[in-house]
């Protein structure tokens, strides 16, 4: 290394490692050199984490802090080394028993050995950030950092099929699949049955140690999926003793509390040969319902066509049944004339969902051992279990209600001459087709949605050290998912219509079909609240299961060391290789495999994905402590992967990056690099699979004189316009709950994604502990693998001036009565995606005590603007755009502020989160610019704050083994922008998850350590 090696430590603003030069030989030798020099009890270990070399001390402070301790008595000064950081200069001598002890902490980099500093930008939260600021679960903590977005949550997945209880975020809102998560640097097998995804709620934050994200296509060094970059969830490595923790969460408004209890415990053996660590982790977030809250149940729904509301927002399936086409309909006191939604609709929400309630067991453990003195074997293994249940109105049937593997069947209309259960009102007046009908079944019970995810993952290895400072890794790692829903209380709709052609003979009512009555079928009484007994309940019940499993399995090794000399320093290398397997496979139950189920239909689908890599990175100092360049850096990584997909063959992917540090406060980081994403094996071969997703139907209050292109063709629509006719003369949809399954084609290549970061770094030397960074990155993603959105095939359907006769409206399927049943959303290598925008970061610290004030301050900034978001794909006679920026969940301006003051026993911090003014939908902006509305409704969404107030206590600084520690979430209970049912960005409950559901939350916990 030369005359000096890194000492490095935590805690900077931009979350990155600091270097400190120590005079050595070598690293080893260099740490021992400065252990003596100034007398410091220093703990240190060197070892790879993300296959990285790392070393570092840990102290609860900041780098300035720790340097001033370890300096304290002796002639050692600071000053700033060639790349801008501080370096220890000089030697003294330090009493022995005046020596102070440090712990250590593991700070990653790259593979290289003993380079530190990247040319990509990384962001952080630390342990006590995470474990202390009351967030739910890692998720939800991430999604605080700007360009870190929400996918799946628990108040945004209530409904959803299969996502239903995970916890995922996306980077760049690029998506989840886009953002590689890696555990110590180790890949990890995907938790989620339908997606190549991570669910975060499956790693308990109390055995982190710190996150780390990393933006920016990072395929050349960590292979498929890290085109948008890579969260790297660093774990405890070093607990000693035992470590407990109880905390317990409520809010302001009730419902939705939460409850935690961990504990771990870790120690050396065998002369501190050998160090094992294990500890178990239980937390439960109850349910938060609509019930309680106000908001959730305010009963409005928007119709975008006329710009109008319809309040109460009313479903015209009732608990009692509606019958030819709403002539005769039944509420608790008996049969009425003339069905009017708005007045004898039925109320969906008050048995909503606004937060999954979820119980998550974890588990983990390590080893270390150290074979000898130059090879250590080393393990670790992350159990997860997590439950959630959902809870949705109960389900609802009609005569066009269709079943079948490919809804080639009908539920079909009742006799009307047979039927023994209706009365004479409805038989006369239906048609000689039959009693047409709608009906909640609300007898056989909500529907229910129970979710067990189990998830191992662990990895064994060798690791050690070889001549000339070169070092090497070998890790195997094996990653199980498996994964059970069942859905309980849905409906076997073959048996439905089986129950509902029934007959009287000989005074007996029974099923007409021979073979219903072989299986048991006990007739169906649908007229009426109630009319359904438990006995025909139990026929007509379905409980289904579908179950998942997902298994990887990986070999991966590596050496890393110096090549040769250079003037400025030495040349770097890495050289390593992956061999990864993946295998998804899918079962599900044979009512659902029939089509029988009205339980969304999960196909039976397994497929394997393998892939051969090698790679290399390199590092090389070019010029130092020359005029203009302080230092100069040039870094690249190259990494070349063979799939067993015919689509997909050999990719290539490569970065390159230059660090210039014309002066030393300030460094200039620039990178640009190729990265590809195979497709996932769910992307390549899952048949389609059903999900419910929100949808707004475009043709939804449209009347005859509503005008456009639009109105038009949804007019043509013969079903619409019967639809249209016998609602007064305007189409309005019934529900927005649409089945949009989704789609895999085995068609499928590649996408490549060409990512530029260019951006600085400084450190000025006059204003110790102030630091900042600004960032510009762009991310070009070509043949991109996703599926148009349910809106922009709706819109390529109906906004077509030749008619409705396109490949857009062949994905989309209506009843008889003009009410979207399905919409088919199938994976496509679109033509491209783009994400470009600038982050900015500084942090302020400095000690209070030069104004007689005790403790210590930091102040921090993450900003962030988005510049563009878009997607093209070639539409009916052009190439569409389209953009996202500026919308809800894609704002232009995001930022997080946050403001802390600590002593020996307190820490005190405020934090805000800003999320800029948005629309709810651009395409809602287009439309009401064209229909010159001065106030369109729900459009324009104002600024939004959320500030967040937390404090620990330590009462004994001479003991700091007992902490007590609190916060504040939302403290001013601002539940943001009003979003109500028919808005793109809203739901039925009138809200957005971006904002939160919660409102004002309290945290109260206890740490303890013996």
């Amino acid at each position: 290394m030369g005359g000096a090696c890194a000492l490095v430590l935590a805690g900077t603003a931009m979350a990155q490692a600091r270097s400190f030069d120590v005079p050595a030989g070598d690293l080893k030798a260099g740490l021992d050199a400065f252990s003596r020099q100034a007398g410091v009890q220093l703990v240190y270990r060197i070892e790879d984490v993300r296959g990285l070399r790392t070393v570092g001390v840990r102290a609860n402070a900041e780098p300035e802090e720790v340097l001033s301790r370890l300096l304290a008595g002796t002639r050692l000064s600071v000053r700033r080394d060639s790349s801008g950081a501080l370096a220890i200069v000089r030697e003294a001598a330090f009493p022995e028993s005046e020596a102070a002890s440090v712990e250590e902490v593991v700070v990653t980099g790259s593979r290289l050995k003993n380079v530190f500093d990247a040319a990509t930008p990384v962001v952080s939260m630390d342990r006590t950030e995470l474990l202390e600021q009351g967030y739910m679960d890692l998720a939800e903590a991430l999604t605080d950092i700007p360009g870190v977005e929400e996918a799946v949550s628990l108040s945004n997945s209530q409904t959803a099929t299969q996502a239903n209880g995970l916890s995922t975020i996306s980077l760049r809102n690029l998506g989840e699949n886009r953002t590689l998560t890696l555990i110590d640097g180790h890949r990890t097998v995907s938790n989620a049955g339908n997606k190549n995804a991570v669910s975060l709620s499956s790693i308990p934050e109390f055995f982190v140690d710190r996150v780390e994200v990393t933006t920016g296509g990072g395929s050349a060094v960590y292979g498929s999926d890290a085109i948008a970059g890579v969260v790297n969830i660093i774990t405890e490595r070093r607990l000693e003793g035992v470590r407990a923790r109880i905390v317990g969460g409520t809010t302001g408004d009730g419902g939705g509390d939460s409850i935690e209890y961990s504990v771990g415990a870790g120690g050396r053996f065998m002369d501190d040969r050998l160090y094992l660590m294990a500890g178990a982790t239980y937390d439960r977030q109850f349910r938060l319902a609509a019930t309680d809250r106000d908001r959730a149940l305010e009963s409005i729904l928007y119709q975008p066509a006329t710009n109008t509301v319809v309040t109460p927002d009313l479903s015209s399936n009732s608990a009692g049944g509606r019958f030819v086409s709403g002539r005769w309909f039944y509420d608790e006191s008996g049969l009425k004339p003339n069905f009017v939604t708005a007045i004898n609709g039925y109320e969906t929400r008050n048995n909503g969902t606004l937060i999954t309630p979820r119980d998550n067991l974890n588990g983990a453990v390590k080893f270390e051992y150290n074979l000898t003195a130059n090879v250590k074997a080393w393990g670790q293994a992350l159990y997860s279990n997590v439950t959630t249940d959902s809870v949705r109105e109960a389900t609802t049937v009609s005569n066009s209600t269709t079943f079948g593997v490919n809804d080639e069947f009908t539920v079909g209309r009742m006799s009307r001459t047979l039927n023994p259960f209706a009365p004479t009102e409805i038989k006369s007046a239906a048609s000689s087709s039959g009693i047409d009908f709608r009906r909640r079944v609300v007898e056989v019970g909500p529907n229910l949605i129970h979710n067990e995810r189990e998830t191992l993952r662990s990895w064994v290895g060798l690791e050690g050290s070889l001549a000339n400072d070169w070092d090497w890794k070998l890790t195997y790692g094996h990653g199980e998912f498996n994964g059970e829903q069942i859905r309980g209380n849905t409906l076997n709709l073959q048996r439905v219509q089986w129950a509902l052609d029934s007959e009287r003979v000989a005074g007996v009512v029974q099923c007409r079909n021979a073979a219903a009555r072989a299986d048991g079928c006990v007739p169906l009484n649908i007229f009426g609240v109630g009319s359904i007994t438990p006995e025909m309940a139990d026929y007509i019940r379905a409980d289904t299961f579908y179950r998942q499993n997902n298994r990887q399995d990986t070999i991966e090794g590596y050496i890393a060391g110096p090549l040769f000399q250079l003037p400025a320093g030495a040349v770097e290398a890495a050289f390593g290789f992956e061999s990864r397997r993946d295998h998804t496979e899918t079962h599900t139950d044979p009512r659902i495999q029939n089509g029988v189920a009205s339980s969304s239909f999960l196909p039976e689908f397994e497929g394997t994905i393998k892939a051969n890599e090698v790679f290399t990175e390199v590092s090389a100092p070019i010029l130092s402590d020359a005029p203009l360049a302080h230092r100069l850096v040039l870094n690249g990584a190259v990494r070349v992967a063979d799939y067993n997909l015919e689509s997909v063959g050999t990719t290539v992917s490569w970065r390159a990056g230059v660090q210039w540090s014309p002066v030393p406060d300030l460094r200039i980081r620039s990178e640009y690099a190729r990265a590809q994403r195979a497709p996932d094996t769910t992307e390549l071969y899952s048949p389609p699979r059903d999900d419910a997703d929100t949808v707004v139907d475009v043709c939804s209050g449209v009347t005859a004189t509503t005008p456009g292109v639009v109105a038009q063709n949804c007019r043509a629509d013969s079903r619409i316009a019967a639809g249209m006719a016998a609602s007064g003369g305007v189409f309005r949809q019934l529900s927005t709950s649409v089945k949009a399954p989704n789609a895999g084609n085995p068609d499928l290549f590649e996408e490549t994604a060409d990512t530029l970061t260019v951006g600085a770094v400084y450190r000025p030397a006059f204003l110790p502990g102030f630091e900042a960074s600004l960032d510009y990155y762009d991310i070009r993603i070509s043949d991109v693998i996703s599926s148009l959105s349910n809106a922009a095939l709706l819109l390529g359907c109906y906004s077509d001036p030749n008619g409705t006769n396109n490949v857009f409206c062949q994905t989309i399927t209506r009843d008889d009565s003009g009410q979207l049943v399905r919409i088919l959303n199938q994976e496509q290598n679109l033509n491209e995606t783009r994400a470009r925008g600038v982050d900015v970061a500084a942090s302020y610290r400095f000690d209070l005590e030069q104004w007689r004030v005790p403790g210590r301050f930091k102040a921090s900034l993450n900003y962030s603007r988005r510049l563009e978001l878009s997607t093209e794909y070639n539409g009916i006679s052009s190439v569409e755009t389209i953009d996202e920026v500026g919308a809800v969940g894609t704002a232009k301006n995001e930022a997080k502020f946050g403001l802390n003051w600590s002593d020996d026993n307190w820490s005190v911090r405020w934090s805000s989160r800003y999320v800029g003014s948005v629309v709810d939908s651009l395409e809602r902006e287009k439309q009401a610019i064209a229909m010159g509305w001065a106030d369109p409704l729900y459009l324009y969404l104002d600024d939004y704050w959320r500030h967040d107030l937390s404090v620990s206590f330590t009462p004994d600084r001479r003991n700091p083994k007992l902490k007590v520690f609190g916060t504040v979430r939302n403290i001013f209970n601002d539940y943001g922008p009003f979003l109500p049912d028919g808005t793109d960005s809203g739901n039925q409950y009138n809200y957005n998850s971006t904002y939160g559901v919660v409102g004002r939350a309290f945290t109260l916990g206890l740490q303890v350590e013996f």
